[in-house]
């Protein structure tokens, strides 16, 4: 636009192009009445301009996680800049609001909460608009041992490299641990580790909306304890618990490092407890000798005699001692009287008393009836099985005692056996100097020497087969006959002795039987003389003399004993001054001991000196 002069003081406007009337001309005062409004509008519009400007900013939106549920109680900051210009926190729905600083400030939104990942909006989100924060990771794991086990007193250390971020997890009572959503999303050191025990390291990487598991092993230190006991065979404690991997001593076992205490606690001993202090990968030995535990006994008897407890004899008609606690066997015997048999029970530190004159029972000489009693009353007390069976060889008169029970005759069986061989010597069928060779079938253990010393092939004479069969009870010489002979020949010939139950095979035959055939032997019945005089000599010189025999010192016995297990026999011919006698006696005992057939063939001297 050009501003033209066309007249004296006359203003005149011309724009280019644009054609104006002629003559038309503005009055000078409207023209600064519009300049001034023209100003007054523009200074105006700046004023409003500026006040808009340094208005309050609000805005609002909602907070939700990835799954569309709200997020109630989160922070939401506006900042611009360093400055924190206002702070609202999120209602149940997710909601928020937030109202501050200036609308011409560039501002931020920092959002925060618990167990979510934060979040940082630019600009100004549109007004509703919903906003999703992730979760932070979690973190699960178990500490255990070696075995499995947990272990509580574990502490986990979760660490972030470059970063301040450093988490210690404890363990609980079941070994698990937990840290849910509070780490940030990236890689991690673990570390893990509890006393007593080897420390655990590994790396992890945790990630937003995860959950990771890890389990962490912290092997025991262990120490090596070699435990022996004095007796052997005890069942080992460690602290007040069986101790794992040691049935009974002596054991070789893994034990914690740290302080213990081993105990051996039995009925029998008395408690014995030790504390050791274990170091990683020591090794330690353990030696523990026992004291067994004991009482006092007071024992008293009516007469002189042979008193004895457990078997074992003790001097004197009163005895007072220590003895292991427990039940033991005390007896009285004398030989007039029939033994006496007790029971006693002997408890730790504590003292007892008993005894035995009032029990005491005479053997009365001559009368059966009581005799009988006597014998019936000391076996039971005894206890186990027993056929008895008796006879005066000057009278013939006999009796017994379940003698005709059929029970295991054990070696007594070679008795028939013996006598079937001489009678074949007495008729003439072999002799005694025939040889019969040794097969393999024939050897048999136990007792006699020639299962030892004799080979398959080997000839013996029948005289030598037989003296090793009676004196030393060989069980290879009696295979020998019998195979030679034959089991059922023999079985036969003891039946026409009045034997019938006796058989070669099975091993049987009662107290009665193999008492008849030895008293038809004696009385020459069975064998021609030369024969009995034989095997009765035979009979006579034994290596086994510890039944009859034990209490009839300087007597002549011809006898034959038997033992299997818990089976101990004997039968034989007493040569009394007064008279011979013939006792027979079958026994079967849990602990096999002989000293029944003792007692009663003492008794048995005794009744047949005055009948």
């Amino acid at each position: 636009m050009d501003v033209q002069r066309t007249g004296a003081g006359a203003n005149q406007i011309a724009t280019r192009g644009a054609a104006k009337p002629v003559g038309f001309a503005r009055p000078a005062g409207l023209a600064r009445f519009r300049v001034a409004l023209g100003l007054a509008i523009l200074a105006s519009l700046a004023a409003a301009s500026a006040s808009w400007s340094y208005a309050p900013l609000t805005l609002s939106g909602r907070l939700a996680d990835v799954d569309g549920a709200p997020i109630s109680g989160a922070t939401i900051q506006l900042q611009a800049g360093s400055r924190v210009d206002a702070t609202a926190i999120s209602g149940r729905s997710g909601t928020w609001s937030i109202t501050g600083g200036h609308r011409i400030d560039d501002h931020q939104l920092l959002i925060s909460a618990p167990g979510f990942l934060g979040l940082i909006e630019g600009g100004q989100p549109a007004p509703g608009r919903t906003l999703v924060l992730p979760h932070l990771p979690t973190l699960v794991g178990t500490a255990v041992d070696e075995n499995g086990t947990p272990i509580p007193t574990a502490e986990v250390v979760l660490e972030r490299a470059r970063t301040p971020e450093l988490w210690s997890i404890p363990v609980g009572a079941d070994g698990t641990f937990t840290l849910e959503r509070q780490a940030h999303p990236g890689a991690y050191s673990v570390t893990a580790s509890a006393p007593d025990h080897d420390f655990w390291q590994g790396t992890i990487h945790l990630r937003a909306e995860s959950r990771t598991a890890i389990s962490v092993v912290l092997p025991r230190q262990l120490a090596t304890v070699e435990f022996a006991s004095n007796p052997a065979g005890l069942h080992p404690l460690l602290d007040g618990k069986p101790l794992a991997g040691c049935a009974a001593t002596p054991c070789t076992v893994s034990v914690p490092v740290g302080s213990h205490t081993l105990d051996l606690s039995t009925d029998l001993y008395v408690p014995w407890q030790q504390k050791v202090e274990l170091a990683n990968r020591q090794k330690v030995a353990v030696s523990a000798t026992l004291e067994r535990k004991q009482g006092t006994l007071h024992l008293s008897t009516p007469r002189a005699g042979e008193l004895s407890i457990d078997n074992s004899p003790v001097d004197g008609m009163a005895w007072n001692g220590l003895l292991p606690t427990g039940v033991h066997s005390v007896a009285f015997r004398s030989d007039a009287t029939w033994p006496v048999l007790a029971q006693v029970s002997v408890e730790w530190n504590r003292d007892v008393s008993i005894t035995l004159a009032s029990a005491v029972t005479p053997v009365a000489p001559g009368e059966q009836a009581g005799f009988l009693a006597g014998l019936d009353a000391y076996l039971k007390a005894a206890g186990g099985q027993y056929g008895v069976y008796f006879q005066d060889l000057k009278t013939g008169k006999e009796f017994g005692y379940h003698q005709d029970d059929v029970m295991e005759a054990a070696s007594v069986i070679k008795l028939p056996m013996a006598l079937y061989v001489l009678h074949q010597v007495d008729a003439g069928a072999l002799k005694l100097t025939d040889q019969v060779t040794i097969q393999n079938s024939d050897f048999m253990g136990g007792t006699g020497i020639l299962n030892g010393t004799a080979s398959a092939g080997d000839k013996y004479a029948i005289g030598d087969l037989l003296k090793l069969m009676i004196q030393q009870s060989d069980n290879t010489a009696w295979q020998t006959l019998q195979r030679a002979l034959g089991a059922d020949a023999t079985d036969a010939y003891a039946a026409s002795l009045g034997a019938p139950d006796c058989h070669q095979v099975d091993d049987n035959c009662t107290a009665h039987e193999a008492g008849l055939l030895l008293a038809q032997l004696y009385k020459g019945k069975a064998l021609k003389p030369d024969g009995t005089a034989l095997l009765l000599d035979l009979m006579s010189n034994t290596v086994f003399n510890d039944r009859i025999n034990r209490y009839l010192g300087g007597l002549r016995i011809a006898h034959k004993t038997g033992a299997d297990g818990g089976v101990m026999n004997d039968v034989g011919v007493v040569y009394a001054p007064e008279g011979p006698f013939l006792i027979s006696m079958f026994s079967f005992t849990d602990e096999g001991t002989v000293q029944p057939i003792r007692d009663v063939a003492r008794a048995a001297r005794h009744y047949f000196a005055g009948h």
